[in-house]
């Protein structure tokens, strides 16, 4: 009974920081609601100031490992632009994470 109380204070702990205004577009949520899953399912994160660079690595090698059959590579490229955007202008959070997601990275896309 522990562990599920456990579970349910950190899902609705990691959701409540994923507050979104009405700027976001309806793409933009589903960009969110797939990082969010991510996050939940296959970390153990409990704040949004804990994401490491591995973890959004983490994010891209899971869609590589179900062959992108669920989005795109593009579109889980865009996640991770926007996901590091939101954690760095997000008030309360103000979390940078980087991750070169350029071309000039060839080793880190070759290992992906």
């Amino acid at each position: 009974m522990l562990d599920v109380r456990r579970e349910c204070s950190r899902y609705n702990l990691l959701l409540s920081q994923f507050t979104l205004d009405e700027d976001f577009n309806i793409a933009s949520v589903k960009s969110f609601e797939r990082i969010f899953n991510f996050l939940y399912e296959h970390t153990n994160i409990y704040y949004l100031g804990f994401v490491k660079e591995e973890n959004l690595i983490q994010y891209l090698e899971y869609h590589r490992t179900n062959q992108f059959s669920d989005i795109s590579f593009i579109e889980a490229i865009k996640d991770v632009k926007l996901f590091q955007k939101y954690l760095r202008n997000h008030k309360q959070i103000n979390h940078h994470v980087h991750i070169d997601l350029s071309l000039k990275n060839s080793d880190q896309w070759i290992n992906l």
